[in-house]
């Protein structure tokens, strides 16, 4: 059974709608991307592989003072590791906004999300 005319019409315009509102969540989740800066991560995970080893070396002596410092030394390792981030700025925006062709060099450093994202659109743009 097919759809009337104006049956075809409300699907079509709630695809657009669809589309738009997609686009949109897209769009505000790829501005609040980070990504962690490596060096203070290893820094940080260092640093927390130490407070380790000095908080059971200092239940080992049995020495509260020691396992604090250990503690102390886990716990602003931890921080290190995770506070410090750097947004992410997408490195190919101009060519995926001009349309061109995307480079080997940028489609690699082209995240996951982006290159399904310019898929979709090619699929869109081809469609009409």
């Amino acid at each position: 059974m097919g759809l009337s005319e104006h049956e075809q019409q409300l699907l079509d315009e709630m695809e657009r709608r669809l589309y738009q509102s997609e686009a949109d969540v897209v769009q505000t989740a790829q501005g609040s991307h980070t990504q962690f800066n490596l060096r203070s991560l290893v820094l940080g995970i260092v640093l927390g592989l130490v407070g380790i080893g000095v908080l059971v070396g200092g239940v080992a002596a049995q020495q509260l003072w020691l396992g604090v410092i250990g503690f102390a030394l886990m716990l602003s390792g931890a921080l290190l590791a995770f506070s410090k981030r750097e947004p992410v700025l997408p490195a190919n925006a101009s060519a995926a906004t001009s349309g061109g062709p995307v480079s080997p060099a940028s489609a690699q450093r082209e995240s996951f999300s982006d290159r399904m994202q310019r898929r979709w659109d090619e699929r869109m743009e081809g469609e009409r």
